[in-house]
């Protein structure tokens, strides 16, 4: 189709022709039209990927994959316009970095924790290595604190995932992360204590 003479095209067409024929010139149109409006979302979670330290520009390069995606899986007999799925495509790509950057952060956490924890065993020599947690996590009001690092922690069983810790604590997954993170930094700054073995 020559240039002009995409004006009067609606997206649903374009998207029928990407979707039976994967036709590159619709998929430009639909790029060029709605750029602007992923820029615009991917905008709006700037402050938080600087914060998370996720580069935006990194965060946009899949813009043009999202928009083919997005019209891959759009259903055009549906009362939603295209416009409307795609920005729900950008905001999903967005959430799943920040959540992909959370999940790295945390199990550098673990790691973090675990390393401390390992040197302190080494300068104390206990035998247990997870006998430094306990006088710290026993005080806690919070018992569930104790049972999340217990289940994520045992050195006799494989690391359960997040949400079979959830379901055990009877907590939402998010509530399980939190109570976890939360005690890792009670134990980070008791950790780096000098007075490490006394009541908190």
């Amino acid at each position: 189709m020559e240039k002009g003479c995409w004006d009067n095209v609606s997206d649903n067409y374009l998207v029928e022709r990407i979707r039976i024929i994967n036709c590159e010139n619709s998929l430009d149109e639909l790029i060029k039209r709605h750029s602007g409006l992923c820029f615009k979302i991917i905008k709006r979670y700037a402050s938080t990927f600087y914060a998370n330290n996720i580069d935006i520009i990194e965060a946009s390069a899949d813009k043009n994959l999202i928009i083919w995606n997005a019209a891959k899986s759009f259903k055009t007999d549906k009362n939603v316009k295209f416009s409307t799925w795609l920005a729900n495509q950008i905001k999903y790509s967005c959430l799943n970095a920040l959540n992909k950057k959370s999940k790295d952060r945390l199990i550098a956490t673990e790691d973090q924790i675990l390393d401390l924890l390992k040197e302190k065993s080494s300068e104390e020599t206990h035998d247990n290595l997870f006998e430094f947690t306990n006088n710290i996590l026993n005080q806690l009001k919070d018992k569930r604190i104790k049972l999340i690092f217990s289940m994520r922690y045992s050195i006799c069983s494989k690391k359960p995932s997040w949400c079979t810790v959830a379901k055990q604590v009877k907590v939402s997954t998010q509530t399980a992360i939190n109570l976890h993170n939360r005690g890792i930094e009670i134990l980070r700054k008791k950790m780096s204590s000098e007075k490490f073995l006394d009541s908190i």
